[in-house]
């Protein structure tokens, strides 16, 4: 063999492992972005289903607690209750009438309110029945006054749990003697005001009420959506530095019978706990690799695990990309054993003879097109690769498809005369941006069969063959999924306005406040050019800001007369309210953050917190300007409102002290162009 020949096998040798590497540095490329999309889309379907569930579990827990709130809040038993407890010191009646009448109110409310059980462990005939749902009174230091009819063995237990109780109702699960488990509720119970020397609101007993977990809040684990791999539910509290499951597992452990270490590494259960809300690919308590998303259940120490087996979830990105590697290793294979035969056969044969293995060479190179198309079209993307010319080099079956057009009309032609014109100029400008390689950009795109959502990876190939600057174009359609996103913002967005209603219905004598700060606050945005980001979170937070209110008496609201200082303090907590209400609440962006700086100053004599200076963030010193401009063109019960351009004078003289200098600058500029606003001077009250 001569040294031309030796140097053209070298070369073919080099094309060959350059080649090579490009393609597993694509397959690997794709296949990681193939299981970063399964991952996403899996964390979607369990965030759903957690939040599904937990939300059901609060709405349970809410309801019942709501029934013994109501009874707690009875000022019949209330003041039986006062009345029965001195009695009882003394050493009255055996049987006093404020005894019966409780003992049969409790027996009213169980029966129509579902606080009963028929059932219950099994007991001797001559014995009293236990039963696993009722309801008890108990004085304040813990003596049983009168219960529902089979609590008796449960006082122990509900002595503990009336003992835990703080300002708020409590509510746990334990286990009875007998073994069986029981959620309890307990709520406080005040003395009627003007009772005693204590005081209205003076805590003289408490109220517990007993259900079965199993017929009413384990159920909510396994209902709603399901899934074909191997899933589970989980119910868990964090204990005495430990993860305790509140719930039957899969593996045969009754509920409070199973607790594994807080601080266990790459636990699952371990890590809903400290980071509720998340999304992890753990081990579970069993020990399986699992995908889990978790959410908290509002107003309880629990948060719902949705767990399942993430072999299971996995398991088709990963046979595909055993299919892709064992289909590259095939073909490099053959043309690797091709080679090598037209090496040893090269120097030997005749023209004719190397002809006609050209032409047989180029079937096979034909038969291995095939067979990269059958391995790339079903893949289920639209994908296409580009010349440095935008002309299209190779385009699989689902890139066709969604065109309605063949794989043969395609290739070699320009991108521009292959797609419609916008649809083209999208993907022409990804292509050529560079910036990003590689990372999806979200388009919709209509690809000549209707305009879709599509996730778009632009990746360069800086060589391939005798080409150079190539682009890999894969289009991944998530129409679908962003369909669900804008369902989720369009909820929240409902919720908003819901409370907004609750709000101007609760203090009618400031209606539409909020939808003017709102409005104010957003112009002052845009003069002050911040972003979309930073624009819909101030929309949310000016929206939101006086939500607290609700918590306050209407009576306060509507006072013309000089408020006292204990009622100027009341009203000053609707802030801290406000952030306790919505505390729960999935905002995108540092919604609560501005609402926690709306009547914060510079100066720091703001409140609640007193911040001051640096500590205040450009949307919260908008919010400021926004809600005090409002409520000084606004007529209130107590004082008629400003003109706007008095209004402007007025926040001007506390610039630089209370409020920003620029947004007042912004402000004062907005006023010159918003004739609009003059409507507000006329209102009789907002």
């Amino acid at each position: 063999m001569n040294r031309s020949t030796r140097n053209a096998v070298a070369g073919a040798l080099g094309v060959l492992l350059l080649l090579a590497a490009a393609g597993a540095l694509l397959i690997d490329a794709f296949i990681d972005r193939e299981r970063d999309r399964d991952l996403r889309e899996w964390e979607n379907r369990l965030g759903l289903a957690a939040e599904a569930r937990a939300d059901a579990v609060a709405r349970l827990l809410a309801g019942q607690r709501r029934s013994l709130e109501e009874l707690a809040a009875n000022a019949s038993l209330q003041v039986y209750l006062g009345q029965l407890l001195p009695a009882a010191a003394a050493g009255g009646p055996a049987e006093p009438m404020e005894l019966g009448y409780l003992r049969n109110l409790l027996v009213a409310t169980a029966d129509r309110e579902g606080w009963t059980d028929a059932g219950g462990p099994a007991v001797a005939a001559s014995l009293p029945r236990t039963r696993l749902a009722g309801l008890a009174l108990l004085a304040a230091d813990g003596r049983a006054v009168v219960a529902t009819e089979g609590l008796v063995a449960l006082l122990p237990a509900l002595r503990e749990v009336a003992a835990a109780l703080g300002d708020r109702p409590l509510a746990v699960l334990r286990e009875t003697p007998d073994g069986a488990l029981v959620l309890v509720h307990a709520v406080p119970v005040g003395a009627v005001l003007g009772a005693d020397a204590g005081g209205g609101g003076r805590r003289i007993g408490v109220l517990v009420g007993v259900r079965r977990p199993e017929s009413e809040l384990y159920p909510l684990l396994t209902r709603g959506p399901a899934f074909a791999e191997d899933s589970e539910a989980l119910l868990l509290e964090g204990r005495d530095g430990g993860v305790l499951f509140l719930s039957p597992t899969r593996d045969g452990s009754d509920a409070l019978h199973r607790t594994t270490p807080l601080v266990r590494p790459r636990l699952a259960e371990a890590a809903a706990l400290g980071s509720p809300g998340g999304f992890v690919s753990l081990e579970n308590y069993r020990g399986r690799p699992v995908l889990q998303a978790s959410r908290p259940v509002r107003g309880q120490p629990w948060v719902v695990a949705q767990q399942v087996d993430a072999d299971q979830a996995l398991a088709l990105a990963d046979e595909r990309r055993g299919f892709l590697l064992l289909s590259l290793a095939l073909l490099l294979a053959t043309v690797l054993g091709l080679s090598v035969a037209a090496w040893r056969h090269g120097s030997s044969v005749r023209a004719r003879e190397q002809a006609a293995m050209a032409q047989a060479q180029a079937g096979r190179l034909q038969r291995q097109t095939e067979l990269l198309h059958a391995v790339t079209d079903n893949i289920g993307m639209p994908t296409l690769l580009l010349d440095r010319s935008r002309i299209v080099r190779f385009n699989n079956r689902a890139f066709a498809a969604a065109t309605g057009t063949a794989i043969a009309a395609v290739n070699g032609q320009p991108l521009a005369s292959v797609l419609p014109p916008a649809a083209a100029g999208v993907l022409l400008g990804l292509a050529d941006a560079g910036g990003d390689a590689g990372r999806p950009q979200l388009r919709a795109l209509d690809l000549g069969t209707g305009p879709r959502q599509f996730q778009v990876a632009a990746v360069p190939v800086p060589a391939l063959g005798a080409e150079r600057d190539l682009v890999l174009l894969v289009l991944e359609d998530v129409t679908e999924l962003e369909a669900v996103r804008r369902r989720h913002d369009d909820l929240l967005r409902d919720l908003v306005t819901a409370l907004v209603r609750a709000i101007d219905r609760h203090d009618p004598a400031a209606g539409e406040h909020a939808t003017r700060v709102a409005a104010v606050a957003d112009a002052l945005a845009r003069e002050l050019g911040l972003g979309d980001a930073d624009r819909e979170n101030l929309d949310l937070a000016a929206t939101l800001a006086n939500v607290g209110k609700v918590a306050l008496p209407a009576a306060l609201l509507a006072k013309a007369e000089p408020l006292t200082d204990a009622e100027r303090a009341l009203l000053r907590s609707h802030v801290q309210q406000s952030l306790d209400l919505l505390q729960g609440l999935p905002f995108e962006g540092p919604v609560l953050e501005v609402i926690a700086q709306k009547q914060e100053h510079l100066d720091g004599s703001g409140y609640p917190r007193g911040l001051s200076g640096d500590e205040l963030t450009l949307p919260g010193r908008i919010l400021a300007v926004a809600n005090a401009f409002v409520a000084l063109v606004s007529p209130r019960p107590w004082r008629a409102g400003l003109p706007i351009r008095a209004a402007v004078a007025e926040l001007m003289r506390a610039a630089d002290s209370r409020y920003d200098r620029r947004v007042l600058a912004a402000l004062n500029h907005v006023v010159e162009n918003r004739r609009d606003w003059s409507r507000w001077e006329a209102t009789p009250a907002d």
